[in-house]
């Protein structure tokens, strides 16, 4: 037996409020970042004050998941993959609030600060394009499905851009002898959680892409 036309667009309604949240906080850790780099960690209040917002984002996502398990799970039929994707799609948020705790561990020199914070940017900003297009995607998978196999695509296509990036800056840490072996091992980790969370949402976007096939 095939899922409900009416439950599917339920779920999709709900998962399209649940991408918005993880947006915000994809959004709000790259705001962190940046008040971070530019005030070499300093401005203990705001960084707090925006840390604060993103677990309080996290766990309106939290109750949105469970929402769409308590209410769909028992349905059954046609709806495995439905709860997957939820599951998969909040386990996102995850590694912006790890990766927001790891920057406080880490002190760059003033003078190794310019070259480092560019790199982190290039990331960052690749990622934000990336859940910018899973977004839109959830949204046509309701609207427009046509769409949805361009969208998943795209998303790809910028997780490819993201694993150069992030060997790029692999190598730059690597190669770089003036960076203390602490601080390398840290910003290291750091990247690492972001490239973790390109891979999430590229995961997400697999997912999905089998959805339409159904």
């Amino acid at each position: 037996m095939s899922m409900n036309r009416k439950i599917k667009e339920e779920i999709i309604s709900m998962f399209i409020d649940h991408v918005r949240i993880v947006y915000e906080i994809i959004s709000d850790m790259a705001v962190y970042y940046s008040t971070w780099s530019e005030n070499k960690g300093g401005d203990k209040k705001a960084l707090n004050k925006k840390k604060g917002k993103m677990q309080l984002l996290e766990e309106e996502g939290d109750e949105l998941k469970i929402r769409i398990i308590q209410d769909y799970a028992e349905l059954g039929a046609g709806l495995g993959k439905y709860i997957d994707l939820i599951l998969r799609l909040d386990n996102i948020i995850n590694y912006p609030l790890e990766f927001i705790d790891m920057l406080d561990k880490i002190n760059v020199p003033k003078d190794q600060m310019g070259e480092i914070s560019k790199r982190y940017h290039k990331l960052i900003n690749k990622i934000m394009k990336m859940c910018d297009v899973l977004k839109t995607t959830i949204k046509n998978l309701r609207d427009n499905e046509e769409l949805v196999f361009n969208n998943t695509t795209e998303i790809h296509e910028i997780e490819n851009e993201i694993d150069s990036t992030y060997r790029q800056f692999l190598d730059f840490l690597y190669s770089n002898e003036k960076i203390d072996i602490r601080l390398l091992l840290r910003i290291r980790d750091s990247i690492v959680l972001l490239e973790q969370l390109a891979d999430r949402i590229h995961d997400v976007a697999d997912l999905i892409r089998v959805l339409i096939y159904e």
